[in-house]
């Protein structure tokens, strides 16, 4: 019966949008086999990714959305693997494909990394090789993925860097990684993630470690793009300023699970969930009484190792009921037609 509401209530959702359904993850648990324990750093998360819409995944450090980025590309390192769930690509050709059942290495998974979906790393300097130019990594990219000879791939990498806004192209292609400031670096990320044309863009915290003016130039080149090429992007972060300005709907999650998720408008007006409420609170404002400390959020995130029974966030929630979140696990329910959360606090219908 909730696999039918949460069908009705994205059905919903995508007319109102226009779009279709690209990305479809269900139940996806990724776990960290280790001497110490098992780490859950994905455990069941569910969304949807539309064509065209920008999806937001927003949380603390540590809840596992990077991971969930990795387990979609299949590029999680050992001891992970996903465990269960499913991961659902709907190619432009119509048909669906189950990147769980791909080998990470398969020739299918290689075509479907770089080539159908696209990724900017959280640090651009560790994830571009230091011995190899940039142009020498997008040729490679671009001959990877696309029939072209490597005259041709180097003209396309030239047009690439230009279109995200790198001066001198045909100049800086031939450089290394540590030869470029911090926000040309990300712009050459973002054109190897981009080179071949993929239909959705994996951005996980493309914004960190830049000041705030190369952090605006950087979202509006996404938004940009996006706009120029019709791709769809999922955009990671712990920013919610960001997500207020660059998405369409909003995942949260804690702990490795989805807590609340919708329209961006909704969950910034009307946030159902205790812990979304208190990331909002969190944020700075240019109207906060001065020399007033921020709201934070009690506590800190459990070790791996130590995670509570129950609804994972009930020992830092101002709403905790004894008896009930630190016995059981919240269902997944519909508040109302556009939002859908995990908490107890409306399994009456409250």
């Amino acid at each position: 019966m909730a696999c039918a509401t949460r069908l009705t209530l994205m059905d919903k959702i995508k007319m109102e949008n226009g779009s279709k359904t690209l990305l479809s993850v269900q139940n996806l648990k990724t776990y960290f086999f280790q001497d110490e324990g098992t780490v859950k750093a994905v455990d069941g998360a569910t969304f949807d990714v539309y064509t065209g819409q920008t999806l937001g995944i927003v949380g603390e450090s540590g809840c596992g959305k990077s991971v969930t980025a990795q387990s979609i590309l299949r590029i999680v390192e050992q001891p992970g693997r996903i465990v269960e769930g499913k991961i659902t690509l709907h190619r432009a050709d119509g048909i669906e494909l189950d990147l769980t059942q791909l080998h990470p290495n398969s020739k299918e998974m290689r075509a479907v990394r770089g080539g159908e979906i696209g990724l900017v790393f959280q640090e651009p300097m560790t994830s571009f090789s230091p011995v190899h130019t940039v142009g020498n990594q997008l040729v490679e990219a671009v001959q990877l993925h696309c029939s072209v000879n490597k005259h041709e791939a180097r003209e396309r990498a030239i047009k690439v860097l230009g279109q995200v806004g790198i001066p001198k192209p045909e100049r800086r292609i031939d450089e290394y990684a540590f030869e470029l400031s911090g926000g040309l670096r990300q712009r050459a990320m973002i054109a190897v993630a981009l080179s071949c044309d993929p239909r959705l863009l994996i951005a996980d915290e493309p914004t960190t470690a830049l000041d705030v003016t190369t952090q605006a130039q950087i979202l509006d080149l996404l938004r940009e793009l996006q706009q120029q090429r019709g791709m769809a992007i999922m955009l990671i972060t712990h920013n919610l300023g960001v997500i207020a300005e660059m998405a369409d709907y909003v995942v949260v999650m804690y702990l490795g699970r989805v807590v609340e998720e919708g329209p961006v408008d909704d969950l910034f007006h009307a946030p159902k969930h205790p812990y979304t409420r208190a990331l909002l609170r969190s944020i700075p404002s240019i109207e906060s009484t001065p020399r007033v400390k921020l709201p934070t959020i009690s506590g800190s995130i459990p070790h791996p190792y130590n995670r509570p029974s129950g609804c994972p966030f009930y020992p830092r929630c101002p709403d905790f009921m004894a008896g009930v979140c630190d016995q059981q696990e919240p269902d997944w329910l519909s508040v109302n037609e556009r939002q859908k959360v995990s908490c107890f606090l409306y399994q009456n219908g409250s």
